[in-house]
């Protein structure tokens, strides 16, 4: 079975997309072909773009992924599923994986082991304080480690199709070969 008949076999279509109630104010923009088309390129970038954003530690990806979507032209199905790499089972230790790798490449491992325990208190001051010490290794970690799941994505999704489609000819070649001689 093709990528393309894969893909459309689970992703949502455009026309029962379209009929969604509250999604009325997005118009003809969500009409756009490329929004929906299920190409090589398309596809890896859908990909691509929701790897990177599922490194947000915000809880408004599925939005920024949209718009961004509309604006790269990329398939918008596939960015919404790539997105959710980060579901309630990994979004823990994806982001403890970013805070390791952000403090690893700023030097705040060093900086933090050098330092005194810190106590922590389970109240909105004692968050506030421990996001203070925190925010700026895990912002690092998030785009490192975003971007390079992005490229992973990418070139994975580029890379497994080109060897569908080879793999295709080698098979209609030897049919041939084989009808002919």
């Amino acid at each position: 079975m093709s990528p393309r008949h894969l893909l459309k076999r689970y992703l949502v279509s455009r026309e029962s997309f379209s009929h969604a109630r509250g999604l009325g104010w997005l118009g003809t923009r969500l009409h756009d072909p490329e929004l929906w088309h299920l190409g090589r390129r398309s596809v890896a970038g859908g990909v691509g773009l929701g790897f990177f954003l599922a490194f947000i530690p915000l809880p408004i990806q599925m939005l920024i992924g949209s718009v961004l979507a509309f604006l790269l032209r990329v398939n918008l199905p596939v960015t919404m599923a790539a997105i959710w790499l980060t579901n309630p089972l990994t979004m823990a230790p994806m982001f403890l994986f970013a805070y390791k790798v952000g403090s690893w490449l700023s030097g705040h491992a060093a900086h933090a082991a050098n330092g005194q325990a810190q106590h922590f208190e389970p109240t909105f001051s004692g968050v506030m304080a421990a996001f203070g010490d925190i925010w700026q290794p895990l912002l690092l970690g998030c785009f490192v480690c975003g971007l390079s799941a992005a490229a992973i994505g990418n070139l994975a999704v580029r890379w497994l199709w080109r060897g569908y489609l080879l793999y295709r000819r080698r098979e209609k070649r030897l049919a041939r070969v084989r009808r002919e001689g």
